[in-house]
């Protein structure tokens, strides 16, 4: 049976949540770490991680995507 949304997050979630806060600020802009921080403090149930887990997964797809562009274009 599946989980609620709202359930608390268990240690491995709370261990991926940490990864994607890594990778998010990692990929972000510095001067936008304070509202990434607070943001992943105030994380406590399952819908929420996964919805930012999925936006990082975004951020760095697309940023991947742009990077590869620029890079391709650099060598003509």
């Amino acid at each position: 049976m599946p989980t609620p949304d709202d359930a608390p997050l268990s240690a491995n979630q709370k261990s991926m949540l940490d990864l994607a806060f890594a990778c998010d600020l990692k990929v972000s802009d510095p001067a936008l770490h304070p509202a990434i921080r607070t943001r992943h403090a105030g994380i406590q149930r399952q819908k929420d991680a996964a919805d930012y887990i999925r936006e990082v997964e975004t951020k760095i797809h697309t940023r991947r995507k742009f990077t590869g562009k620029m890079k391709g274009s650099l060598r003509r």
